[in-house]
């Protein structure tokens, strides 16, 4: 998989922040959590959107994806 840096690095952010964060809804809360704090370079919701970080519950597969790609590099 070939994913925008941006949205990988803010993957990697989320989980060096959130060490215990296994399992997916763990992972996917402490994401938006993350992104509604803005604690990655002032990103947001929206900001992430664009870079390929996508919340919608219709993604599920994108967002599992990307967060394999970046346990995959960590």
């Amino acid at each position: 998989m070939n994913s925008n840096k941006i949205a990988v690095e803010f993957v990697r952010h989320v989980l060096r922040r959130h060490p215990g964060a296994n399992s997916f809804p763990t992972i996917y809360d402490a994401m938006s959590r993350e992104a509604c704090l803005r604690s990655f370079h002032n990103l947001g919701h929206q900001e992430l959107a664009i870079a390929g970080v996508s919340f919608s519950l219709l993604d599920t597969n994108k967002l599992e994806n990307l967060i394999s790609e970046a346990k995959s590099i960590i």
